[in-house]
């Protein structure tokens, strides 16, 4: 099978995911990424052929590449070149909508990672692309249980989940190799209003006079301003700015536990780079997160916008380092045995062959 990758973003954590989902395509199929000019290439596989073209994700890119007609013909054409059995498209780029009147003749796949738009970002056009996406789709995928319901989309909907970051591992620790820093809590990720670091920092203060040596990492870029006045910098260590992938493992490492206490969202990918490490997690019970988590067995669930219910399901790692290293293994477990690249890849492949026969009996029974 020729499969079609399609997505707008050159770094951070879509484009993990999409390396790590072509890859694992690529080891049985024909595997073809288009993506915007500069894309981190290191990522992906010999066996992936990665096309890069001006289809960036910003609004700035939206405006110019409506503008310029070459660009949207460059497009096509590309798209044509290939021939693919299957086109994938990974989130819900506006501009790839003025495409779906050409590509009709494609069995289409789309990947809606947030079904709601997240709080403090825009919604009206995320709403938009999502309801558009889903209608012209063959296929979307989402990645739980909950993010299907409030999709609606019944059986066209399947739920396939967010793969591993093993790969994180295999990255030399950077600046020097990483230790686990016993009753470290780490907060990783980019700075955004719904991820609900303020109630980590309302937490932390009862964690740190009940838990000896209790230090918090937080690790991401965006706006820091308004979390400054809670930080305490006995107990606070910062790293404001974009991670780089050779840190990444070393900042976990250090950890005895990683939190994410979000207020809202779909699904993450920070549990699954947790797992990885070996690192049991304390989550909120919003959108399918909680999906992913065996309540006390890989980490703990507590209910969103509580800092007390977090600073007791932390508390209660942080003083059994027993029980948080014996958490940590079963989600490494967990990773290797239900969100492995193979097996995701096997029901990604599943949806193609079941929209390619659904469009071959459509043409068998004719209009």
């Amino acid at each position: 099978m020729k499969v079609l990758m399609v997505t707008d973003n050159v770094a951070g954590g879509i484009v993990h995911y999409v390396s790590q989902l072509t890859n694992a395509l690529a080891e049985e199929d024909e595997t073809v990424l288009f993506a915007p000019i500069g894309i981190e290439k290191q990522h992906f596989s010999p066996k992936v052929r990665v096309e890069e073209l001006p289809v960036g994700n910003t609004l700035r890119n939206f405006i110019i590449n409506t503008a310029l007609f070459p660009r949207a013909a460059r497009f096509l054409a590309a798209v044509r070149r290939e021939k693919p059995e299957v086109i994938h498209f990974q989130l819900t780029p506006p501009w790839f909508l003025l495409f779906f009147p050409f590509l009709r003749q494609y069995p289409m796949v789309t990947t809606i990672h947030d079904v709601r738009p997240h709080a403090g970002s825009r919604a009206f056009d995320q709403v938009l692309s999502n309801d558009a996406y889903l209608a012209h789709s063959d296929a979307v995928i989402v990645h739980g249980r909950w993010a299907k319901e409030v999709l609606g989309a019944g059986e066209k909907c399947h739920v396939i989940p967010h793969g591993d970051y093993a790969f994180f591992g295999d990255y030399k620790d950077h600046p020097s190799p990483a230790e686990e820093e016993k009753g470290t809590i780490l907060f990783f990720g980019r700075l955004e209003e719904y991820k609900g670091l303020s109630y980590l920092l309302d937490a932390m203060p009862g964690v740190a006079e009940r838990v000896p040596g209790a230090r918090l990492i937080i690790a991401g870029n965006g706006d820091f301003s308004p979390y400054q006045d809670a930080v305490d910098p006995a107990w606070c260590e910062v790293h404001n700015r974009y991670i780089m992938d050779d840190e990444v493992a070393g900042l976990f490492r250090r950890a005895s536990v990683v939190a994410l206490p979000y207020i809202e969202g779909t699904q993450t990918g920070i549990v699954p780079i947790a797992y990885a490490l070996k690192k049991p997690v304390v989550v909120t019970a919003v959108g399918s997160i909680p999906e992913v988590v065996e309540e006390g067995k890989t980490g703990h669930i507590v209910r969103p916008r509580d800092a007390g219910a977090l600073e007791e399901a932390l508390i209660d790692l942080l003083t059994d380092p027993r029980r948080c290293t014996e958490m940590g293994e079963a989600g490494y477990q967990k990773m290797r045995t239900e969100l492995s690249w193979e097996i995701v890849a096997e029901r990604t492949r599943a949806v193609y062959r079941e929209i390619r026969k659904e469009r071959e009996r459509e043409r068998d029974v004719g209009p």
